[in-house]
Order: structure tokens, then C-alpha cells, then sequence
């Protein structure tokens, strides 16, 4: 019989794991909008011999403890992007 293990519980409540599921959705949603910037934008993190796109992913950092998830977004991102994405953010954890 195999012993049963003990598992940790979940790294952030389940509201906030819902917020940062909708957040990545969102995410998402703005490549799609902004196609045409993140496909003509080389990707600063591809190891492919040829270069792939761009993607908001990688311009952005989130820092997540239990209660609070911040947001950073890379210098270089267009403004309109920068933009929505601190509105997605903002509705999301209103922070």
C-alpha cells in the first residue's frame, strides 16, 4: 500500500487565484488585440535559432505574495499597451 503524502495547500487564497487566472486570460486577450505589435516585435527571450514574436508575457513581472500581487511592466512596452494592461490589472485587484 502506498503511503498517502501530504500536500500543501494551495500558495494564495482562492480569490486570488481566481483574479490571477482571469489576469492570464486577460493577458491573452491583449495579444490577440495587439497582434500586430507583439508579431513584428522580435522576442527578447526566444532560444530559436530563427525569431519569434513578442509576447506581453514576458514584458510584464507580477510579484505575488498571499494578499498582494503587484504588477511591473518593461520600459519599452507602447504606452496604449502599458496602459490596458494597468486597466486590466486595476479592475482585477484594484490596486
Amino acid at each position: 500500500m502506498l503511503a498517502m503524502r501530504r500536500l500543501s495547500p494551495p500558495p494564495y487564497p482562492a480569490d486570488v487565484a481566481a483574479q490571477l487566472t482571469a489576469f492570464w486570460h486577460g493577458v491573452a486577450a491583449l495579444e490577440v488585440k495587439y497582434d500586430t505589435y507583439f508579431t513584428s516585435t522580435p522576442s527578447r527571450r526566444s532560444s530559436w535559432s530563427e525569431p519569434q514574436p513578442s509576447t506581453l508575457a514576458e514584458n510584464l513581472v507580477l510579484q505575488c505574495t498571499k494578499t498582494l500581487v503587484r504588477l511591473s511592466l518593461h520600459p519599452h512596452l507602447p504606452e496604449e499597451i502599458a496602459r490596458d494592461t494597468r486597466a486590466l490589472f486595476q479592475q482585477l485587484f484594484g490596486q
